[in-house]
């Protein structure tokens, strides 16, 4: 599996398409049958979540919970998590976008010496099995947003009024993610998936993507050793250009765009880029019947996609038999 991920991600033979999953596959039924209570904050149980989609769903990686809390914590500002696990941030000590900047030692705040364990544990329970490891990390963009006291929509106020203050918090930022990046090259994970979802479409239209944010993913992939994914939210169509020439292996695309015109662009573009996706996580794993996302999942396949996974992060409530129902017809068509 490890191989075959490695292949699919890097333009070389595969001998089938890997069907994984971007994000932790925390199914609420599976976490209580586990009696897991506490795994985010501590590495044995998180290790185990890491593993449900595997074990329990048969995608063909372990991922890290992911629930954008973890760099913001490092950063310095003190958070909360309501009981959907929704992060609100209580305190951050940014004010001003001129002051932002990421500590000397924010490898070793938050949640990272766990997931530094997590990582530790699950390679010596899961490399003889072959099965590879997906870290997870936030954006510069994204992380800005969530330190700044005045949120995304100060970020955007500052976009159309004094950029150059956006794109100097976004190099202190990168500071940080570059480091985070040199963690887990260190602790050998096989890819690592990098989160933009406040640098959708809605938000940052492609010209302004192109001219701020793109030198500063660029940076992070051109400084990583080991193949990365970059996913943003929503339908990307009009910025899949800028996406597929940031360096990055794989773009990971939501339900919103159209595969079709993903491969097209791909091919127009002769880029190496890879393509994820892009089943819905919303309207078809958590709402439609098993035959419906078998049908669906078949359609994605039979056009194209590089590496078959969910649109975006999967509901906890979300049926089991759903996503399984993914994994078979990606069995089918393989004929696996």
């Amino acid at each position: 599996m490890k191989d075959n991920l490695h292949n699919a991600l890097t333009l070389n033979e595969i001998e089938w398409i890997p069907c994984i999953s971007f994000s932790a596959v925390a199914l609420t039924k599976e976490i209580k049958k586990l009696g897991l209570n506490n795994y985010e904050n501590n590495y044995e149980q998180m290790a185990k979540v890491s593993s449900i989609g595997y074990e329990a769903i048969g995608f063909e990686n372990l991922f890290l919970p992911f629930d954008m809390s973890n760099e913001v914590e490092a950063v310095g500002c003190s958070i909360s998590t309501n009981k959907n696990s929704k992060i609100k941030i209580i305190d951050s000590p940014f004010d001003d976008i001129q002051n932002i900047e990421v500590p000397d030692d924010f490898i070793n705040n938050g949640k990272f010496p766990i997931i530094e364990k997590t990582i530790q544990l699950l390679h010596e329970k899961y490399d003889d099995k072959d099965v590879p490891i997906i870290a997870p990390m936030m954006g510069p963009f994204t992380l800005l947003s969530q330190v700044f006291s005045l949120k995304l929509e100060g970020i955007i106020k500052h976009l159309n009024n004094d950029i150059v203050d956006v794109e100097d918090a976004l190099w202190n930022i990168n500071t940080g993610l570059l480091d985070e990046i040199e963690f887990y090259n260190d602790l050998n994970v096989d890819a690592i998936a990098i989160f933009e979802p406040d640098a959708t479409t809605k938000l940052i239209e492609p010209t302004m993507y192109k001219n701020v944010l793109k030198p500063f993913l660029e940076e992070l992939s051109n400084n990583n050793e080991i193949p990365s994914i970059l996913h943003i939210c929503g339908d990307t169509t009009n910025n899949l250009e800028n996406m597929m020439t940031s360096g990055f292996e794989a773009i990971s695309i939501d339900s919103g765009v159209d595969i079709n015109k993903a491969k097209q662009l791909q091919a127009e573009l002769n880029t190496p880029t890879r393509i994820c996706g892009n089943i819905s996580t919303e309207c078809t794993l958590f709402r439609k019947r098993p035959k419906e996302i078998f049908k669906e999942a078949y359609e994605i396949l039979s056009n194209g996609i590089d590496i078959f996974s969910p649109s975006c992060m999967i509901s906890p409530n979300t049926p089991k038999k759903n996503i399984k129902a993914m994994i078979e017809a990606r069995n089918k068509f393989c004929d696996l």
